[in-house]
């Protein structure tokens, strides 16, 4: 043994359980020193999932006491209030496939943090101030080839590795511009139909249509119409948010994350032998006297030749003994 690179430590090493979803979040705007937690006055109020096309939404309140424009908010706010489609159950951008919104969809919890009264509004009324910020993101299919990410958990001197199921990137969602660019549009959309004597309620099919594409790009844009028509019809699922430093995420740690009964797990054993480890973390092999043969040829021609070897030993020892 080198004395040099001594071995300092040793773990057993256990995996958990695979079926349980866990998913890490990465907010590529947001400092690692200031995390979206309670100790920073950001605890995110929501958490929303449409697992079948792997939509993901995070609600996190926004801190209108500092380098906040009040008029803005409130009219980002007031939108948001009168948007038809978070009225009609529906969702802007992806989770509502690009539409306006339509009915049998999900009902979105918006921005729009709740009614405060402002002074100074002329008419008295009470306006709507945007007291949040929806992040999202989306979950990455898995492909062959790709990397397996693991959590490590530390128990004396025990390592427990639980897979992650996906690694989100989550980006600011601009809901609320949405929102405003949809009031002149409904608007307008409300005059005309009192010019030609329509309700205005009337809900209208879409119909979308592919024109001068090559068979492949037609392809493509049909996929992905479908995909939006999908995201737009399925609905979120929403999660109570636990925050990190209290007793009830502890106890979900110790549970998800961490085996509680050690000796009733299976031993693990390999299903690849160390010369075929080698073989498949290294370069090719080539045999100097026939470089012609690589890899596994090489391999069985030298299991072919200990074969012969130990025939012609045997054989050997019987002329003596004779």
């Amino acid at each position: 043994m080198d004395s040099s690179d001594p071995v300092i430590a040793s773990y057993d090493v256990y995996l958990t359980d695979s079926e349980i979803s866990r998913y890490v979040l990465q907010y590529l705007d947001r400092l690692p020193d200031y995390p979206y937690d309670d100790r920073h006055g950001q605890k995110p109020t929501g958490f929303r999932l449409k697992p079948k096309t792997g939509l993901i939404e995070v609600d996190v309140p926004i801190n209108t006491r500092k380098n906040y424009d009040v008029n803005k908010g409130l009219k980002y706010g007031d939108a948001l209030k009168k948007s038809r489609s978070a009225q009609d159950g529906g969702a802007f951008g992806m989770a509502g496939g690009f539409s306006g919104g339509a009915p049998g969809g999900s009902k979105v919890k918006m921005e729009a943090g709740g009614d405060v009264e402002m002074g100074g509004m002329g008419n008295g009324d009470s306006a709507s101030l945007l007291r949040v910020q929806t992040l999202g993101g989306r979950i990455k299919i898995p492909e062959e080839g790709d990397p397996v990410y693991m959590l490590a958990a530390f128990r004396g001197n025990n390592l427990h590795l639980s897979p992650v199921s996906a690694v989100v990137q989550v980006h600011p969602q601009l809901h609320h511009l949405d929102a405003l660019d949809e009031i002149p549009a409904k608007g307008k959309g409300k005059r005309k139909d009192e010019e030609e004597g329509g309700g205005g309620n009337e809900a209208r099919a879409i119909d979308v249509k592919v024109k001068g594409a090559e068979d492949g790009e037609a392809g493509i844009m049909a996929s992905n119409i479908d995909l939006l028509k999908k995201m737009q019809e399925e609905k979120w699922g929403a999660y109570d948010w636990i925050d990190a430093e209290t007793e009830e995420s502890w106890h979900v740690y110790e549970s998800y994350m961490m085996h509680q009964d050690l000796e009733s797990l299976p031993q693990l054993e390999s299903a690849i032998n160390s010369e075929n480890y080698l073989d498949k973390m290294s370069a090719p092999r080539i045999d100097p006297a026939n470089p012609e043969m690589t890899g596994w040829a090489m391999k069985q021609n030298r299991m072919k030749q200990g074969g012969r070897d130990s025939s012609r030993s045997s054989r050997s020892s019987t002329t003596e003994e004779g």
